[in-house]
């Protein structure tokens, strides 16, 4: 028999095949891989008649009754089972069901030894160590465990050179030695036991103590399979030793690691709780067992819906169930009706290595005195707030009233205001300073005549002396108000620039509040994208151009940058491109009365470079144009800004163009011909995606 020609692997998670296959296939071996993940497909892949199964114990097989089935066919095809979770009861059920060998998810590195012990179950030692198998030599002799077999009367008839090396012995010494020599007297009434079974044709799975020969006692993990003939008469036994040495170092590592883990969950006030998938509690701390006024003993085990709600099933609305169902993290609080306690819960999912969830972490803490302490805080808050913003509005509303041109730009201001401050990270309490400052900061225009404030034409210097008295103006009205926030001084300076250009005080650089500085880019974005009546609006685009060019010099370049990844979002450029110009026309009209900032090209080679200067954040483009198509405009604009909203516009039942033009990372596509609600919508799409991803 060639050895391991056909392997067949069952119920295998994709991590564990992959190591399975490099194990049993080193560089250069011919092999033939059969996978299946139910019985009929086992049973097809028998007429293959594979040399070797391995096996996952994943809960979709059953290895008993595929054993069984085996064993129905009348087949003797060495089986290996891997079980991610091993215990000493199930290895010793399989392998009395008939199971070659047995091992840990995590003990694969013996996988090949075993291997090669279980397709040779039934050749005689002369034929195991024949010179024609120079492979199965080769991997014997390489291999980290030891190696040993023995024949019927215990005569040691075979060793590798790394049993010879774990018991300090030459191979000469060994041979033709009474395995029992290795064994003191306790081991040897254990040993009995396991060669009995060997008599019987079972394999077997156990711990025990080997001497060496400087004396000295190694704890080792045996696995033996008795050798048969061709008729299935005993001619001794095999088995694998491996050192655990290193294991047990670990478990004692393990064992100290855990715990120090122990005391640590233990000293922890917040409550903590360990919940399996079926909402039982695997383990808790003592801050939870104190809550609940239980032992233990008497949590442990327990439903959990059970011990926390006092209900007997669990609820629909279970933060552990959407936990087990996404494997994501979930937050929210949790108000104990027993106790009237307020409580802040995470849950945690818990995960083997394949991505599976097989439980949830939760973590309690007690929030109660915060949220009284915030709500009494928040009252008189509002409370304050509500007095302020009436006394605000009233203001501002009088100012407003005197020009409705400019009615709302207050408003408007202290909105992009919030905007860019939430941006840069400012707390609660300071975006409603900024609000407040942002409302009131032109004020001032209140004693400025109209026909000054609102002049088409050049303004004589002495007009312009009294527009910049404004801040001053406002400075005397809000200094003697007691706001919460250094409001008046904020107003005065919000027409200061850095390089000291500004006005009315010429302050420059750190002199001049944040806030100011902050006031000073939302007023230039709202006065520039506003109409005047002697002027029109100007895009944001156009604004933000001013302010770039001003930025580190008259502007403060932090806050320039978070107007832009905050306002930026409002984007409303498009570029199209399409080589007929009738079409060409119809879309560029319609976008630009739905309020949007078009850019138009009929040739596409030029809206590539033109992109390539300056990107948009979304394109539409026909695919069929001369020159070059609108797939090779897609891919340039894409490899230019990969964050582009592409909508490419293809001809009637063109599938094979919309399909590559989506793999190349197209967002939307419409059908000829377009009707304008259908172009609306898709560029309003196309908005929204840009303003989430920004």
């Amino acid at each position: 028999m060639t050895y391991l020609e056909r392997i067949l692997l069952l119920g295998l998670p994709p991590s564990t095949e992959q190591e399975v296959r490099n194990l049993l296939c080193p560089s250069g071996a011919n092999k033939v891989f059969f996978c299946a993940n139910s019985l009929a497909e086992i049973e097809s892949h028998l007429q293959n008649q594979p040399d070797l199964v391995v096996m996952y114990t994943n809960g979709q097989l059953d290895p008993s009754e595929i054993l069984l089935m085996l064993q129905e066919h009348l087949l003797y095809i060495p089986t290996i089972v891997i079980d991610p979770a091993p215990s000493m009861q199930k290895a010793t059920h399989l392998l009395q069901q008939g199971a070659a060998d047995y091992m840990g998810r995590n003990q694969l590195e013996r996988l090949e030894a075993a291997a090669v012990m279980a397709v040779n179950r039934r050749v005689s030692r002369t034929q195991m160590l024949s010179a024609s198998e120079n492979r199965y030599r080769t991997l014997v002799e390489t291999m980290k465990d030891g190696l040993v077999a023995i024949d019927g009367q215990r005569q040691i008839t075979f060793v590798n050179p790394a049993m010879c090396s774990l018991l300090g012995y030459s191979e000469k010494e060994l041979l033709g030695t009474d395995l029992f020599q290795l064994y003191d007297n306790e081991s040897r009434e254990a040993m009995e036991e396991h060669l009995a079974m060997r008599s019987e044709g079972k394999s077997s799975f156990y711990e025990i103590e080997v001497t060496t020969k400087s004396g000295a006692k190694l704890p080792i993990l045996i696995s033996a399979s008795p050798l048969m003939d061709p008729e299935g008469r005993l001619l001794g036994s095999m088995a694998i030793y491996t050192d655990l040495r290193e294991l047990r170092r670990m478990e004692g590592e393990v064992r100290k690691a855990a715990n120090e883990w122990r005391q640590c969950f233990d000293a922890l006030e917040d409550m903590v709780v360990v919940i399996s998938a079926d909402c039982r509690v695997q383990r808790c701390n003592k801050a939870l067992a104190k809550y609940l006024g239980l032992d233990f003993d008497d949590i442990v085990g327990q439903p959990c819906y059970n011990l926390m709600h006092g209900v007997d099933e669990q609820p629909l609305i279970c933060p552990h169930r959407k936990v087990l169902a996404t494997g994501k993290a979930k937050f929210q609080d949790y108000f104990d009706p027993k106790t009237g306690r307020m409580f802040s819960l995470t849950v945690s999912p818990i995960t083997d290595d394949d991505g599976g969830v097989l439980g949830s972490v939760h973590l309690y803490r007690d929030i109660t005195e915060q949220r009284n302490q915030e709500k009494e805080r928040t009252e008189l808050g509002q409370a304050i707030t509500q007095g302020l913003e009436a006394t605000t509005m009233a203001l501002t509303n009088m100012v407003d009233s005197r020009d409705p041109y400019t009615s709302g730009h207050s408003q408007r201001v202290a909105e992009l205001a919030v905007k860019v401050g939430t941006q840069l990270g400012f707390s609660v309490e300071d975006l409603e300073g900024v609000k407040f400052c942002g409302l009131l900061h032109d004020i001032g225009k209140g004693a400025i005549p109209l026909d000054i404030l609102n002049r088409p034409g050049k303004l004589t210097e002495h007009e312009h002396g009294i527009i910049r008295e404004h801040p001053t103006t406002a400075y005397r009205i809000l200094e003697n108000i007691s706001f919460p926030w250094p409001v008046a001084r904020v107003v005065y300076e919000h027409h200061e620039r850095l390089d000291g250009s500004g006005y009315p005080q010429g302050l420059s650089g750190d002199q001049i509040h944040s806030w100011s500085r902050l006031l000073a880019v939302c007023d230039v974005v709202e006065a520039m994208t506003s109409h005047r009546p002697y002027r029109p609006a100007r895009t944001m685009h156009e604004a933000f151009e001013v302010l770039r060019e001003g930025s580190g010099t008259i502007f403060d370049a932090q806050i320039v940058k978070a107007a832009e990844d905050a306002l930026g979002r409002e984007d409303r450029r498009v570029m199209v491109v399409d080589d007929d110009e009738g079409v060409l026309n119809v879309y560029t009209s319609f976008l630009k009365r739905s309020g949007l900032e078009v850019i138009s090209y009929n040739d596409p080679q030029k809206a590539v470079e033109a992109y390539i200067q300056e990107p948009v954040p979304i394109l539409v483009t026909d695919l069929k144009m001369p020159g070059i198509s609108g797939l090779e405009v897609l891919q340039k604009v894409k490899k230019a800004n990969p964050n582009a909203e592409v909508i490419v516009v293809t001809g009637h039942g063109d599938k094979a163009s919309v399909v590559a033009a989506m793999r190349m990372g197209a967002s939307d596509y419409l059908e000829k011909p377009v009707q304008m609600a259908e172009l609306q919508q898709a560029v309003e799409r196309a908005r929204l995606r840009h303003s989430e991803s920004s």
